[in-house]
């Protein structure tokens, strides 16, 4: 059995690529140039990675709209066993593209 450990990560960057995700329906796979990765207070940050690496980021087709490569996004995300996902529902001000 896994344990699960409860964390979150504020990140920005740049989307290199979408896709849809291959098994979650209304889900995309976005390919991130990251600038920057925050902790969020009284969560573990378990997303680690240089200033110019790139993340692949399951988030919600709903919350991309047409954001489309070049976009800037703004969000927090957790790493899963399936990797980093985006906050499904998150707050206005946690989530924006620009």
């Amino acid at each position: 059995m896994v344990q699960v450990i409860e964390n979150l990560t504020k990140i920005a960057g740049a989307i290199v690529a979408r896709r849809s995700h291959p098994t979650l329906d209304g889900y995309d796979v976005v390919t991130l140039q990251i600038e920057r990765i925050e902790p969020v207070e009284g969560y573990r940050s378990l997303i680690a990675a240089q200033p110019a690496s790139q993340v692949e980021v399951t988030v919600r087709r709903a919350l991309l709209g047409t954001a489309a490569e070049g976009a800037r996004i703004h969000f927090r995300a957790k790493r899963t066993p399936d990797g980093v996902m985006c906050e499904p529902h998150p707050e206005p001000e946690d989530f924006r593209i620009t």
